[in-house]
Order: C-alpha cells, then sequence, then structure tokens
C-alpha cells in the first residue's frame, strides 16, 4: 500500500533484487481505481521500520505485501527513486512486490530447496560437460599423435631415402648387366670367329668343296633323322609289351613247353593277383628274352605282349597288389619295355644320382635303391631307403 502523492526524486541508486521471487514490493496507488477487486485496508496510523518517521497518508512509502502486520519503509530509507515510485503509484497492475527483513529472510529459506535442486542440476550438467570435454580433448591428443607433422615428415624423408637407395641399386645392377652382356657377346664374338677359323683350315687341309661340306652335313642331318625315325618306330613296337623279372623258369629242354608254361603262369598272375579276367586281357604272345642256359640259377626275363595298349595299362594300374601276393608271384617285379637308347638314358639318369648322393651325403649308396620314376619324354629318379623299401613290402 502507497500512502503520499508523487513528490521530487529521491536520487539513489539501492533497488530490490526480482530473481528466485525477491522483488520490490507493490506499492498501493494515493487514489485506487473504482473498478479495484480489493478493498482498501483502513489506514491506522504506522512508522517507518527503519527510520521511525509517521507514514501518513502525504509520505511516500511501501508497506509489505506478505505478513499480516502493518509493517511500512519509507521511499528514502528504501532508496526508492522518485520516478519510480510514481510509477508504481499510476500503474496498478505492475507485478512488483517488496517485503520486510522478516518475510524476505522467510522467503529466502523457502527458496533454497528449489535452489538446491537447481544448483544439483547444474552439477550434473558440469560434470557431464566436463566429461564431454575430457573426450574431446583425448580426441584431439589421439588425432594430434597420428597426424603429427614431425613424424609424417619423417616417413616422407625415410621413404625418399628408399628410393634414392632402390634408384642407385638399380642403376648399379643395369651397369653390371651390361658389362656381362657385353662380355657374353664378345665371347661369342671371339667362339664364332674360332668357328670360322676351324671350318676354313678343315676345308684348306682336306680341300674339300663347299658342295662337298653341304653333303656331309647333310648326311649327318639324315643319318640322325633316321636314328630317330627308327627310335620312335622301336618304342611303337614296344609301348605294349612289359616285362616281368624274377619270374621262376622251368627247366625243360623244349622251347615249346616252357613257353606254354610261362603263358600259363602270366594268365593265373593276371587273373588270381591282379584280378583282370584273360579275355579282358588278351595276350598275343610271351617269351624269355636272352639265350636258353640251364646251368644258371637266374631266370631270364619274361616279355608279354599284349594285343592292346588298353590291356597293358590295365595291367601297370594293378601291380600294387603284387605286395600281398604269396608264392610263387612273391618277389616278381613288372616294368616297361624300353628300347636301348631308353636304357642307356636311365642308366645315366641313376649314375647322376647316385655322384650327387655321394657328394651331399656321407651314406653309402648301397643302403639306398635308385629308381625311375614318370612317364613321358622327362623321366626322373628318386632316392629309397633299403629298410623302408623292405617295410612297404612287408
Amino acid at each position: 500500500m502507497v500512502r503520499g502523492k508523487p513528490a521530487t526524486r529521491i536520487q539513489t541508486g539501492r533497488r530490490s533484487t526480482a530473481s528466485t521471487g525477491k522483488s520490490i514490493g507493490t506499492p498501493t496507488p494515493l487514489n485506487p481505481a473504482p473498478n479495484t477487486t480489493k478493498a482498501a485496508k483502513p489506514f491506522v496510523a504506522t512508522g517507518c521500520t527503519k527510520c521511525g518517521i509517521i507514514i501518513t497518508e502525504d509520505t511516500k512509502a511501501l508497506q509489505c505485501d506478505r505478513c499480516v502486520a502493518d509493517k511500512w519503509m519509507c521511499a528514502q530509507c528504501l532508496n526508492l527513486p522518485g520516478d519510480m515510485y510514481d510509477h508504481l503509484v499510476s500503474d496498478p497492475n505492475c507485478p512488483l512486490c517488496w517485503f520486510c527483513n522478516e518475510c524476505e529472510k522467510k522467503n529466502v529459506v523457502d527458496d533454497s530447496s528449489e535452489f538446491r535442486v537447481w544448483n544439483s542440476k547444474m552439477d550434473i550438467m558440469f560434470d557431464k560437460m566436463d566429461q564431454i570435454l575430457n573426450r574431446v580433448n583425448c580426441v584431439e591428443n589421439q588425432l594430434n599423435l597420428k597426424a603429427d607433422l614431425q613424424m609424417v615428415n619423417k616417413i616422407e624423408e625415410r621413404l625418399q631415402k628408399i628410393e634414392n637407395q632402390v634408384q642407385d641399386t638399380v642403376k648399379v645392377m643395369d651397369q653390371q648387366i651390361a658389362n656381362k652382356l657385353e662380355g657374353h657377346l664378345s665371347l661369342m664374338q671371339q667362339r664364332l670367329q674360332s668357328v670360322e677359323r676351324e671350318v676354313q683350315e678343315v676345308q684348306i687341309s682336306k680341300k674339300l668343296e663347299n658342295t662337298q661340306v653341304m653333303d656331309y652335313v647333310e648326311k649327318v642331318i639324315s643319318t640322325r633323322t633316321q636314328d630317330s625315325v627308327d627310335e620312335e618306330a622301336e618304342k611303337k613296337k614296344r609301348k605294349k609289351n612289359l616285362v616281368m623279372y624274377k619270374v621262376a623258369e622251368a627247366g625243360d629242354d623244349n622251347a615249346a613247353d616252357r613257353n606254354v608254361t610261362d603263358l600259363a603262369f602270366v594268365t593265373e598272375l593276371l587273373d588270381s593277383v591282379f584280378k583282370i579276367h584273360p579275355e579282358h586281357c588278351r595276350i598275343a604272345r610271351v617269351f624269355r628274352l636272352g639265350r636258353w642256359d640251364s646251368s644258371k640259377d637266374i631266370p631270364r626275363p619274361l616279355l608279354v605282349e599284349f594285343n592292346d595298349l588298353e590291356a597293358k595299362e590295365r595291367v601297370m594300374s594293378s601291380l600294387k597288389y603284387l605286395r600281398d601276393a604269396g608264392p610263387p608271384f612273391k618277389g616278381i617285379s613288372v616294368a616297361h619295355d624300353l628300347t636301348p637308347a631308353q636304357r642307356d638314358e636311365i642308366k645315366k639318369l641313376v649314375e647322376q644320382a647316385r655322384q650327387e648322393h655321394v657328394s651331399c651325403s656321407t651314406e653309402p649308396t648301397e643302403n639306398f635303391w635308385f629308381r625311375v620314376v614318370g612317364k613321358g619324354s622327362k623321366p626322373r629318379v628318386i632316392k629309397v631307403r633299403k629298410q623302408q623299401q623292405a617295410a612297404s613290402a612287408q
């Protein structure tokens, strides 16, 4: 409630706070409007709670808006400017309130719980913000480590050094290759010149004409070609044959009887051991290799010729059954029928394998078998220990 009329301004800068429910009290206009819903309380003479001045209708003062007691404070004690007081007097709908000291303390106590809740929420929010900032700093540190410019520069320098070393190595290798090529070319030229000189010497010493030399070369080539043709024909002829070793030979002096015995033996071997019916593997003929000599204890090799190549291949694919065969088939070995040139080549391969074994191993060659394996034009030799061979045979 306001008492008094607007007067001269009171120059002061003090004002009550409006946050958290604290505000300047609402003054009551001097002449209330006729449409005001609240009826004005009857005025009772009282004094200012601070300076004790008597509050009259002409005194500019504010009444507490909360407590029941009739507590007033003059505008001078409130340090309330005159224009603000005039505004409070002229505006009945002003939402500002003024509380005395006792009511203001109560209001502070009432608002403390809300302030604590709000303060706790702010603390939680600040903690979350700190966590977010820590994570952002961690991510920035990791990014700085990954994108360290000094490390990148060092890597680039090392790469550049490696590239320079590679380029230098390539240049050296190119130079070495060029030098080797030049050396080989010069050597080839020397050899060509040497061959040319030898040819000239041969022509001069034997007085051979160019035509005679050509005839001689053609004759050599023809001979070799004929040998190659004969070798191929011999291979084709022997392609359907196989040779059996260590097959017991009958002691009969009659060659026909021995031949009948050998044919019966081969037929029984195919049927009982290889499980091949004689009708599916027709034999053209069988005969012994070498001259007959009844005094020799070692049987001669037995050559078996089939009517077709498929029958021979069927027998060769069934050789695994010989491992478990009993008498009289135990110990028999079977091989292809090779030409003399092929046998010579195999001997060379076996001898070469023996020499390699001697050069790289301290064990004697008698402890190993050297066998030729592989089909086609490139056979190879394998080395098998005799103990392993005996164990596999058992």
